[in-house]
């Protein structure tokens, strides 16, 4: 009893930590979606797009540390640290954010995983920050969670999914945090999604 007691109590805490998802925006067979978190006043948002391509076109380009910075919104410098195994990878990225802010990096470990016979997740999670040394004038983000979703769609299309929650760090006022997490990830997707089809 008082197990199932907890269980209860567990599942009502997970429920009232995130509210609805709200659609921001819906564009190119892209959508992108915010949501709060209880926790923190910072959002959380997950993007999904369809395209004509493959799940394994989707997982190469994706888990290409290298070139991130060529198709993700505001990102200058990306590169692979390690390749731990065929299927996890530690990367870093620099983020470009508006002026009077600073700018962002993280080192991230990305973990794939198949879930079934044509489906993909992609982990991504904070790895060890010592793997590159900190630069004074760029905050080093490393409370952060998320995942990329890759599915087929038909014969012909794939269906990619990321969510995404991260705490920005710094003195980054929760408003400018927010207003921002609808245009990155479409704009990052539109270069995604013509990757993806070409």
């Amino acid at each position: 009893m008082k197990i199932l007691i907890l269980l209860c109590i567990y599942s009502i805490s997970f429920i009232t930590n995130a509210q609805e998802w709200n659609l921001k925006r819906n564009s190119n067979k892209i959508k992108v979606y915010t949501r709060s978190l209880d926790s923190t006043k910072f959002n959380e948002y997950k993007a999904i797009l369809v395209a004509n391509s493959t799940p394994e076109k989707a997982i190469k380009i994706i888990t290409d540390g290298n070139n991130l910075k060529n198709w993700n919104y505001k990102t200058p410098k990306s590169e692979v640290l390690k390749k731990v195994s065929e299927t996890e990878y530690i990367f870093w990225m620099e983020n470009d954010l508006p002026w009077p802010v600073n700018d962002r990096d993280n080192i991230s470990r990305v973990t794939i995983n198949q879930t079934d016979a044509s489906t993909y997740k992609i982990d991504i999670e904070p790895a060890d920050s010592t793997y590159v040394k900190a630069n004074k004038n760029v905050i080093r983000m490393d409370n952060f969670k998320g995942y990329w979703l890759i599915k087929p769609i038909g014969k012909d299309s794939v269906e990619v999914t990321q969510q995404m929650y991260g705490d920005p760090k710094g003195n980054i006022p929760s408003w400018i945090a927010n207003s921002i997490l609808t245009t990155f990830p479409y704009h990052s997707f539109e270069k995604l999604k013509e990757i993806l089809e070409n």
